[in-house]
């Protein structure tokens, strides 16, 4: 029981981490918006559409030393 208990707390609390990224991503495309050329606002688009998943692969692919 107290195994399981920890695993859900676990799981909440890196589930967690992909929510703020989410967030704080949603907030990067929101600034995209206010950019002043449509060039511009495309390639903030592009550099923030990455989703946590492949975040999260990249990071442990830099800190492996393997490139991605």
């Amino acid at each position: 029981m107290r195994a399981a208990v920890l695993t859900l707390i676990t799981a909440a609390g890196l589930s967690g981490c992909g929510l703020l990224y989410d967030i704080g991503q949603d907030k990067a495309l929101q600034n995209c918006e206010r950019a002043y050329s449509a060039a511009d606002r495309q390639a903030c688009r592009k550099a923030n559409s990455q989703s946590y998943e492949d975040y999260e692969k990249r990071r442990q692919a830099a800190k492996e030393g393997k490139a991605p």
